[in-house]
């Protein structure tokens, strides 16, 4: 195998144009907005951040992660 034949790497390790699928996207979406606002993750948090995701759709979470982002501005 050479080099051409090896698929590029993210630094995470994820090949490049790989995709998340929603549920994580919409998770990382969620802890990024409850960091920027300054709220750290806690034990626990994690497993309810999920679960919103899970069970949430893409506007939903669009909408509550405004929210964060409003109510960290003020």
């Amino acid at each position: 195998m050479n080099l051409l034949d090896t698929p590029q790497q993210s630094p995470g390790g994820v090949p490049l144009g790989a995709h998340l699928d929603a549920v994580d996207a919409r998770w990382i979406e969620l802890h990024a907005a409850l960091i920027a606002a300054g709220v750290p993750p806690l034990p626990g948090d994690s497993d309810a951040v999920h679960t919103i995701a899970r069970q949430l759709d893409d506007a939903t979470v669009g909408a509550v992660v405004a929210w964060i982002d409003s109510a960290a501005s003020r």
